[in-house]
């Protein structure tokens, strides 16, 4: 008779998420120790909010014009990313638009006009600033930036998560996620072909080495400066967390063709959009009634 396989589940909170972590085919006192590791690294990632307390992204948000200061290699590693996806993107999807972010966050769910003085504050503000990075330094060369990465934070740390369990601990069989927004699947337990993950209240899939991710709440574009809100959930699909958070983010702002082309960039990425559209990788995958 075949033994089902083991698999032990711990959690933790941080960046305002639950994070869960599934361990399989590993001794209990193990995998609880690497479990505690993972969480460890997590927490260093939240330094990497911006309201994080002596953190390098509050550290840069408050640098004047001409001022520097050194950044972490965890902060590097998300610019640099973040900055190659605002280019993808068009400048849509922008993690330093920062201004437009606090306006549309004061402001509430009120009829938006264009003349408030306010929102062109805030796109002067965006229009003007600039922020550079070489090396771990980042430079205010004109005041107005503001960087934010919290869109993409919860995959860049399941990323960060996931490669200290393998390269530290050993450890293949596993399951991250960050709430129920963002996924990553590790080698699935015992003789299975996936981890079995949710696909809205009654659909599943079956997925391993991939991350799936989910958007539903309105993000800014920072190109009209004004505020998306998707009909319904966008989820996407990639081999690291980091982008499949990117793309779901970024497919809530853009067209259909735009979120075509910004899918077929990458290998291996797929979107599903909240009309039932599905492009790229997500078009190969079978979703099945929930069991």
């Amino acid at each position: 008779m075949e033994s089902t396989p083991s698999i032990h589940s711990f959690s933790h909170d941080a960046l305002g998420s639950k994070f869960w972590v599934r361990i399989a085919d590993e001794d209990a006192v193990y995998a609880r120790n690497a479990a505690e590791a993972m969480f460890q690294r997590l927490d260093e990632i939240t330094r990497l909010a911006p309201d994080a307390e002596g953190g390098p992204v509050a550290a840069v948000n408050a640098l004047g014009p001409g001022a520097t200061c050194q950044v972490s290699e965890d902060f590097r590693s998300l610019w640099d990313f973040s900055s190659s996806f605002r280019e993808d993107t068009g400048g849509a999807f922008d993690c330093a638009a920062g201004p437009l972010f606090q306006y549309w966050k004061a402001r509430g769910d009120g009829p938006f006009d264009s003349d408030d003085v306010a929102w062109a504050d805030a796109m002067k503000a965006n229009r003007e600033g600039l922020l550079t990075a070489e090396g771990d330094v980042v430079t205010c060369v004109r005041a107005g930036r503001r960087l934010d990465f919290s869109a993409v934070i919860r995959g860049f740390a399941l990323d960060r998560m996931a490669d200290q369990l393998e390269n530290t601990w050993g450890v293949h069989r596993a399951l991250i996620m960050a709430s129920g927004s963002v996924t990553l699947t590790l080698d699935p337990p015992g003789d299975s072909n996936g981890w079995r993950i949710g696909v809205g209240p009654d659909k599943e899939m079956r997925l391993c080495r991939y991350a799936l991710a989910s958007r539903a709440r309105p993000l800014v574009d920072a190109r009209s400066g004004t505020r998306a809100v998707p009909e319904g959930p966008v989820r996407a699909l990639a081999t690291s967390a980091l982008e499949a958070e990117s793309i779901a983010a970024a497919a809530a702002l853009l067209s259909a063709s735009e979120v075509e082309d910004l899918v077929n960039r990458g290998c291996s990425r797929g979107a599903w959009l909240s009309d039932g559209t599905k492009t790229g990788s997500l078009g190969y995958y079978e979703i099945t009634d929930r069991a």
